[in-house]
């Protein structure tokens, strides 16, 4: 799936009332090897900073998928983790660059926001679809760079 087609995925599952993070999941399904609704599942508790203005789901949702995709396990012992605690961290730094904030509280604040190539290009103007869409290709953008590791 390409990065344009996993942005639409996440704005379509958007549209049907899934929150935030569930629509970031599941433009993700097919790396995952998971269903639409496990990733829904999955995501179900993590809208609007996990319902009290905290980590935007579009970034808890990235992470679930850095650590699903990349995991830190008993057997990568502390290589695994210090793999897993950069990818969050730059994924993070990634996204702060892009919107100087992780909150949900302090996103949904600000006015005007600015979203990544990939919301011009798909004329996407709703708040939390700028942030859904450019998380989506943040995300992909990053993965590709991992793959060539």
């Amino acid at each position: 799936m390409t990065k344009e087609e996993r942005c639409r995925k996440a704005l379509e599952c958007h549209a049907t009332t899934l929150n935030c993070a569930q629509s970031v999941l599941c433009a993700f399904s097919d790396l995952l090897g998971w269903s639409d609704e496990q990733c829904a599942a999955l995501g179900s508790g993590f809208g609007g900073g996990v319902r009290y203005g905290g980590l935007c789901g579009t970034v808890s949702a990235s992470v679930m998928i850095l650590g699903l995709l990349y995991p830190h396990t008993p057997e990568n012992g502390m290589e695994g983790k210090r793999r897993a605690t950069m990818m969050t961290k730059e994924f993070q730094r990634r996204f702060t660059a892009q919107f100087g904030r992780l909150d949900c509280r302090d996103l949904l604040a600000l006015r005007d926001l600015q979203g990544t190539e990939m919301t011009e290009k798909l004329g996407v103007d709703a708040h939390c679809d700028k942030l859904i869409v450019s998380a989506v290709e943040l995300l992909s953008d990053m993965l590709c760079e991992l793959e060539k590791e």
